[in-house]
């Protein structure tokens, strides 16, 4: 009883605790400055805390701040703590001008926050932001993704210019390794296969002092079914997915599908010979992160620059090397259906709510990140500084691509939140500049874009009364889908029948039902 109080006590202590600094924040914030001010959550961005206390220090935000004679105040979560805190602010109803936030997981999406009185409709206002409706105008696709079913803008989003922008993540392997073997990168996964049984069998040969495990993945999940979700890798061989996909219009959800099966066999034999990394299973990515660079993983699935890029630049000098494989496929000279790619709007934006007094300067001022001039300051920060234009195009300096002690997406977010996202579209130019910098990394970026990624299932949107069912529906299965992944993966369980008639019992039917219902009102968008 006394442990229980203790808890809810201490819950309310921080519940306050930011409930007042916010109110501090407002009023120190009004009463130092005489300009309008703007209050703007946001959370703060691991690549721009080494460099900067408060996003207000930023050059974009300097520049934001001159041009429009405002004053920006940011309020920062702490780190790892977002989600709590944007859940305290919304429910305390201490809600600052702007929130900037990834509005398709609000629960019941965004037409939910619009009903719950937290952000705004913005089509009365969109004759103050020319430059959105002039860049949705001209990208009608990128438009439908940014809005609700009945034509709803709600936010100003972040998007991805081009589709190399969009994809970021696949299998990486070894090069020095296949050169010691004289192996040839893999094309089929019958390849992938002989190549990491080569590995298991010359592990000694590769490294003599620790074990060798020619699999693993580097990835943010609690569970292996994670990051097949994400990326597709060997089953998109199959045409499907782990999750849902569409196909010929309509929505499936891949454990259904007969392929899953080959799929889940495959996996289990890599598994059962020792061709994975036990990590898998819980997915510990500092532990896979510590084996891939003390040369005990062969090929691992992984990030373009915080995989790949991270990995040679730590290496450099030695003979490490890494190559970006293609996706694997049944047959050689086919080019696997699906893998990894993001659309160009991902939910993320920001949105202005209710407790905004000035909306119009609000929304000039996140309008001007879709203008000429916001493009090159949000993505490039400041010409002299920190880019120059050669042959028309902009180009990072050196102070940027080689900072003495930063990292470059350290360096270039004390200008502008290219790295991440914000209220501006995402320049392809900084892709090959600054993530695909090395070699190793614009040629798998080549191979990674291949999959032409047709049956991915758009960014559609539920009605509140659909979100509350599928989260009802998918809570559950998601719980029960992961344990047997797992299952299925180590040969703990073959009972795929009993898992599908499950997954059925547990009401997936009607899931993707509700699926299909919103990507048929998704399409049929304009």
């Amino acid at each position: 009883m006394f442990a229980r109080r203790m808890s809810k006590l201490i819950i309310w202590m921080v519940v306050i605790a930011f409930l007042s600094s916010m109110f501090i924040f407002y009023n120190v914030a009004s009463a130092q400055t005489s300009k309008p001010v703007l209050t703007i959550f946001t959370w703060m961005d691991p690549k721009a805390a080494p460099v900067l206390k408060n996003y207000r220090e930023m050059a974009v935000y300097q520049t934001i701040m001159k041009k429009f004679k405002v004053d920006l105040q940011f309020i920062h979560p702490a780190m790892g703590s977002e989600n709590e805190q944007f859940n305290i602010m919304i429910a305390s109803r201490q809600l600052p001008d702007i929130i900037d936030w990834h509005w398709f997981a609000y629960p019941g999406g965004p037409q939910k926050a619009i009903m719950d009185n937290v952000i705004i409709k913005l089509n009365p206002y969109m004759q103050y932001a020319p430059n959105l409706k002039k860049y949705f105008d001209t990208h009608p696709d990128v438009k439908k993704m940014a809005t609700t079913d009945d034509g709803t803008i709600y936010m100003f989003p972040f998007i991805r210019e081009d589709k190399i922008n969009c994809t970021f993540y696949g299998p990486i392997i070894r090069k020095d390794w296949l050169d010691k073997l004289k192996l040839s990168v893999p094309q089929t996964i019958d390849e992938w296969y002989q190549m990491l049984v080569t590995f298991k069998k010359n592990a000694e040969k590769l490294n003599n002092k620790m074990p060798v495990y020619p699999f693993s993945a580097d990835y943010w999940s609690a569970n292996p079914r994670g990051v097949f979700d994400y990326c597709s890798f060997l089953v998109g061989a199959w045409g499907i997915k782990t999750d849902f996909y569409v196909d010929k219009n309509r929505v499936k959800f891949g454990p259904l599908q007969p392929e899953f099966k080959q799929f889940m066999a495959v996996l289990q034999k890599w598994w059962k010979e020792g061709l994975l990394d036990p990590d898998l299973l819980t997915m510990n990515r500092q532990a896979i992160q510590a084996k891939i660079m003390n040369d005990q993983i062969g090929a691992f699935l992984g990030l373009l620059g915080g995989s790949m890029g991270k990995f040679l630049q730590a290496k450099k000098g030695t003979d490490f090397d890494l190559v970006g494989a293609p996706y694997p496929t049944l047959k050689k000279g086919q080019v696997a259906a699906l893998g990894q790619r993001d659309f160009p709007v991902n939910g993320d934006g920001m949105a202005i709510t209710p407790k905004c007094k000035n909306i119009q300067l609000a929304i000039k001022i996140l309008d001007w990140g879709y203008s000429k001039e916001g493009y090159l300051a949000y993505n490039f920060g400041v010409e002299g500084r920190s880019y120059v234009m050669k042959n028309g195009q902009p180009v990072y300096t050196e102070s940027i691509l080689n900072h003495p002690k930063l990292s470059a997406m350290e360096a270039i977010a004390q200008f502008g939140r290219v790295s991440w996202s914000g209220p501006f579209v995402q320049s392809k130019y900084y892709v090959n500049q600054m993530v695909a910098m090395l070699p190793q990394q614009k040629d798998a970026l080549k191979e990674w874009t291949k999959p032409d990624n047709s049956k991915l299932l758009p960014p559609i949107t539920f009605t509140p009364d659909e979100a509350a069912k599928i989260s009802n529906i998918m809570n559950t299965v998601n719980t029960y889908y992961n344990e047997m992944f797992v299952k299925l993966m180590t040969g703990k369980s073959n009972d795929m029948n009993g898992f599908v008639n499950t997954l059925k019992r547990m009401r997936i039917d009607e899931a993707l039902k509700i699926y299909q219902t919103a990507y048929e009102r998704f399409m049929k968008k304009k």
